[in-house]
């Protein structure tokens, strides 16, 4: 029998020992070195071009995450996939982020990369991943016409016609609308090529613009206006205070642009220029009787009246209970409708939203 020395055995089991801590700190130390987001990602053709519908799910089932960072390449922005998303603990499909971006043809592969968080037992853990994928095999070229669609808030339609990669010849067409007796647009468009943008604009009508576009006889596109992402219609909050009245106007990405009068019926009138995702206000000195009647353009839109709140002081100046209540401005109801029904109006004859 072979007999290990001493001194050997000492220094393996020092070795040993070493080791099974090393083993123990990896084992403890695992769990959160293992939290990630899980990322991936299906190509497929559509129309000439290809889509990628990302999906972004927790390593963790038990255990909430968020994102901290979001890369697309080529760039960008998703409404689900972004920073500050959340990200729910792994409970099936329901539980994964999701996320469709339309490529070029000529585009040959897209990257997403997430930065994800966890506090596990009161610590901070952070993981990366990121996903590649490649357009379809042999490419996503094609010889069908495509048209494309984008609405925007004033209710009108931009049209862009492409004619496909391997067609055989130019590509005419003609742009109507629902009803009309000329169409708005006709033109060629080369091979592989596409045409200028071709503006829609809104109907006479309360309903919204319906675009069909041909070539010949033949229908290759037809859409409805639809209100755009992020919506169109500001957002108004009145708030009557003890020693002023405000409002404030907060405008979508997407909203229209347009000036907004406030006059009162003591002292100067302030103009509001609305913009694009854009937060507003205007404020007046409260006074008994006061009331601010906006406007634009020409139009006279519904009066507002500053209304005393309950915990005032005895000396702060009142107003009668005559004009428009508290009660009605924080429901967004009554009159007020009125005055954001008639902004809106001009525009695109839609309502605004109060709140107080």
């Amino acid at each position: 029998m072979f007999h290990i020395p001493s001194a050997l055995r000492r220094s393996l089991a020092v070795a040993g020992a070493a080791f099974v801590g090393l083993a123990a700190t990896v084992a403890l130390g695992s769990p959160a070195s293992a939290h990630h987001p899980e990322v991936s990602g299906t190509a497929t053709c559509v129309e000439g071009k290809w889509q990628v519908d990302w999906k972004v799910a927790n390593s963790e089932q038990d255990l909430d995450g968020d994102l901290t960072g979001v890369r697309f390449s080529p760039d960008f922005q998703s409404d689900t996939v972004k920073v500050g998303a959340a990200l729910p603990a792994f409970k099936g499909k329901d539980s994964v982020l999701r996320a469709s971006q339309v490529l070029d043809a000529g585009v040959t592969s897209a990257t997403l990369s997430v930065d994800a968080h966890w506090v596990r037992n009161g610590k901070d853990v952070n993981g990366t991943r990121s996903a590649t994928v490649t357009v379809p095999e042999r490419g996503c070229r094609t010889s069908k016409p495509s048209v494309t669609f984008t609405d925007d808030c004033a209710g009108q339609v931009t049209v862009v016609v492409s004619n496909g990669a391997e067609a055989t010849k130019a590509l005419r067409y003609t742009v109507w609308t629902e009803g009309g007796d000329e169409p708005v647009a006709k033109g060629t468009v080369e091979i592989g090529k596409s045409s200028e943008p071709i503006v829609v604009p809104p109907t006479s009508e309360e309903e919204p613009v319906k675009v069909i576009v041909k070539s010949g006889r033949t229908e290759i596109g037809a859409h409805e206006w639809t209100e755009p992402e992020g919506g169109c219609v500001p957002d108004i909050e009145i708030k009557p205070t003890c020693d002023e009245l405000s409002i404030t106007v907060t405008n979508p990405p997407n909203g229209l642009e347009f000036d907004l009068v406030f006059t009162p019926n003591t002292g100067e009138p302030q103009t509001m220029k609305v913009t694009k995702d854009s937060t507003n206000t205007v404020t007046f000195k409260a006074a008994e009787g006061l009331v601010v009647t906006p406007s634009v353009g020409e139009e006279d839109l519904e009066p507002i009246a500053w209304t005393k709140p309950d915990n005032c002081d005895e000396d702060t100046p009142t107003l009668p209970k005559t004009g428009v209540n508290a009660g009605a401005l924080a429901g967004g109801a009554g009159g007020l409708l009125a005055l954001g029904g008639a902004a809106f109006y001009l525009a695109r004859r839609r309502k605004l939203r109060f709140t107080a």
